[in-house]
């Protein structure tokens, strides 16, 4: 399956976000609660565009299960996720209010401005292309971080069993099935382009925990 070769292709990187310090010290339960808490702001202003992201891509699927699918992926980011986001962030002190008066990171912005031109440019498998990394990726660390065994820390464990959970790994198991489905009669320099947008989706990943790990901020 293409998207199996993909993964493979860009094992460094996604071993590289594995290994990172923040994924590893949440997962041990000894991550800094300010880093997480930046995190958390961070991958708040994330999700509103990664909402955008959802709307645009069932604006072009091409069958109506997957448009269906994709509003479906909206709604929840939107209502479900969002709320439960909302809720963690309220369990460290952080207020809807301020969340709502984040800035987004050099990075936070830098990738998903990426993942907005490829929704408004792209097709569908360059869409799907960009989303796996983050998809799969936080399911594959979930999964990785859990069979370590959980974190005393009932914040991080909470986190790592989201995305470990049979809910969230049957969303990726899905949105990997669209994307080789849809992508098993494309030729070598379709296939090239679409690796060319997984494997730069792959390597923000990885900035976005670095971004996290520093706490970035805009020099001036």
């Amino acid at each position: 399956m293409l998207s199996e070769r993909f993964r493979r292709a860009c094992d460094r990187i996604w071993e590289a976000s594995y290994n990172h310090p923040f994924v590893q010290e949440l997962g041990r339960g000894t991550l800094d609660e300010e880093k997480f808490r930046f995190y958390l702001r961070q991958d708040y202003v994330y999700l509103i565009d990664f909402s955008r992201f959802f709307a645009l891509a069932a604006a072009k699927s091409k069958s109506l299960e997957a448009m269906g699918r994709f509003a479906e992926l909206l709604d929840q980011t939107l209502r479900l996720e969002m709320e439960l986001h909302r809720s963690i962030c309220s369990e460290f002190g952080i207020s809807p209010e301020e969340l709502a008066r984040t800035h987004p990171a050099p990075t936070t912005l830098a990738y998903t401005s990426y993942l907005l031109r490829t929704a408004y440019e792209g097709t569908t498998e360059e869409m799907l292309a960009a989303l796996l990394p983050c998809s799969w990726g936080y399911a594959e660390i979930g999964v990785r971080l859990k069979a370590s065994g959980l974190p005393e820390a009932p914040h991080y464990a909470r986190w790592i069993e989201t995305y470990a959970s049979k809910e969230y790994l049957d969303l990726v198991a899905w949105l990997r099935r669209l994307f080789d489905e849809s992508t098993a009669d494309k030729g070598e320099r379709e296939r090239n382009r679409l690796f060319e947008v997984f494997e730069t989706s792959s390597r923000w990943e990885h900035l976005f925990w670095e971004m996290a790990w520093r706490m970035e901020s805009w020099p001036l």
